[in-house]
């Protein structure tokens, strides 16, 4: 059985998470809270009014095993994938350009082909015009600390066209301001809460903003500070992140903030209390006793992660929420930094990118770089490890460069050219693109084994062919994907290199 749901930014989730599998994923809906103006230095977060009713979510569409897909456009030329659509450009993933540095990791494999050589896309974090990204982003501690980019600067909100220009990273997004010469970590999740996004928040398990006790600012402050009751948030959030990577010369490698303040130019206010979210269900039930894997508590500008048990024990793949992301994997943390027993930063660079897309981020700044002047379509899958006898699996695919806000109709049948084996049981399923031509769809329940994929856009007519071998994990299941990944922790849980 395959489950599409309409998506945004698709080719882009960051593949934004973690291989997390445990095959009881219910369908997952979610809670509001609503938005706390955002500010350049910590101040009290506003109480949020009372959550809103949320509107119906349209069902997911039903691929069934043996169904004859609807007519689509007689294709041309299709494009045949090779190994999930990989560029075989054999440069280096990241290289020095004038005044700062490019990077691939973070562009999904998105490629130019077609035009000369194959040439890797990415994103460039350079001083110029819009802002010091490159020296501030090595002074906030680079890849080790923010992450790889995931999108190129733009303003916020994303209709807008002139104000602050931010960039996003995996763990962090920058906030460029001119009048100090200086970028600050942006109040993300007060941006979350502007755009009505704490309710997909809480189905990935972050959970949502609390009111605080207290008539003056000073109150508010203290009665905040005191939600850090989880001693080992409590020790990363004093601990310096920044020390032993940056190049700021004023901070020379000591191990914890000279001041509270210090921890809020980095962390902001706790936005809420040490929590282990629930799962929840259609109409926002909770599925008591079931919990996410990990703790987290959420502060205006990053959130913090305490994983209780070894991964894979989780699935994504089945949510209902409207207007985001279907997953395989756990888009709250960078792959390979769920580690049981470690304290890891919340990935909300790769979270306002995926259910964020066109909300926080526009999608204009998603685009990886240079612009391909001919795109191809591109499919990429992401395949977890299967079992010894193992009958059936679920997988992630993530389609690019189709036409914008159409229909593709995903046929996938048995590869195998003798006839003397039970065939695989064939599937077709469908999606809807976004406006830059990218989807999402999770296909479950799928038989272990080599399948022929063909996927074609019902007004374009682009179509992309390959194999996907079912019993070979894939993606960041095989790497762990992201920046840092660490193969233990720190005392404190930071996820650095060395």
């Amino acid at each position: 059985m395959a489950i599409t749901l309409p998506t945004r930014g698709a080719a882009r989730l960051g593949v934004v998470a973690l291989a997390l599998a445990i095959q009881m994923a219910p369908s997952l809906a979610h809670a509001a809270t609503a938005p706390a103006a955002p500010t350049a230095t910590p101040s009290p977060v506003s109480t949020p009014p009372p959550a809103a009713t949320a509107a119906p979510v349209a069902p997911p569409v039903l691929g069934v095993p043996g169904t004859t897909p609807t007519a689509v456009p007689t294709p041309s030329a299709p494009v045949l994938g090779s190994a999930g659509s990989q560029c075989t450009d054999p440069g280096p993933k990241d290289y020095p350009v004038a005044g700062g540095w490019f990077y691939t990791q973070e562009a999904q494999g998105l490629c130019i082909v077609g035009s000369g050589p194959d040439r890797n896309r990415g994103y460039l974090v350079i001083d110029d015009d819009r802002g010091a990204f490159w020296t501030e982003f090595r002074r906030y501690g680079g890849t080790d600390v923010l992450g790889y980019p995931v999108s190129q600067p733009y303003h916020y909100p994303p209709n807008s066209t002139d104000g602050l220009w931010y960039q996003a990273f995996e763990r962090g997004v920058l906030q460029w301001h001119p009048e100090e010469g200086r970028a600050e970590m942006a109040n993300v999740f007060e941006q979350f809460t502007e755009q009505g996004l704490d309710d997909d928040l809480a189905v990935l398990g972050i959970p949502g903003p609390e009111a605080a006790d207290g008539s003056s600012a000073g109150d508010q402050i203290n009665a905040r500070m005191s939600w850090l009751t989880e001693p080992r948030f409590l020790a990363r959030y004093f601990f310096d992140p920044v020390a032993a990577h940056s190049s700021d010369p004023f901070r020379d490698g000591q191990a914890a903030f000279a001041t509270q303040e210090q921890a809020w130019s980095f962390f902001g206010l706790p936005q809420s209390q040490p929590e282990r979210v629930m799962l929840l269900g259609p109409g926002r039930q909770p599925l008591y006793p079931l919990v996410h894997s990990f703790m987290a508590q959420r502060f205006q500008k990053a959130g913090m992660e305490l994983f209780l048990e070894d991964t894979p024990k989780e699935t994504f793949s089945t949510p209902t929420w409207s207007d985001s992301i279907p997953v395989q994997f756990d888009p709250t943390v960078v792959p390979g930094d769920g580690q049981k027993g470690c304290v890891t930063l919340t990935a909300v660079g790769m979270l306002a990118r995926s259910i964020g897309a066109d909300k926080l981020i526009p999608s204009q700044a998603l685009e990886p770089q240079p612009l391909d002047p001919a795109p191809r379509p591109s499919v990429q899958w992401f395949v977890p490890p299967v079992a010894q006898n193992q009958l059936s699996t679920s997988f992630q695919l993530m389609g690019a460069s189709f036409g914008s806000n159409e229909t593709v109709v995903i046929n996938m049948t048995d590869a195998r050219l003798t006839s003397t084996t039970t065939l695989l049981a064939p599937i077709t399923t469908r999606a809807t693109t976004t406006r830059d031509g990218s989807f999402n769809a999770v296909i479950t329940s799928a038989q272990v084994g080599t399948y022929r994929i063909t996927v074609t856009g019902q007004t374009t007519g682009k179509t992309f062919i390959d194999n996907i071998d079912l019993t070979v994990p894939s993606g960041i299941f095989v790497s762990g994907g992201g920046s840092g990944a660490p193969t233990g922790c720190k005392i404190t849980g930071l996820p650095v290199g060395n």
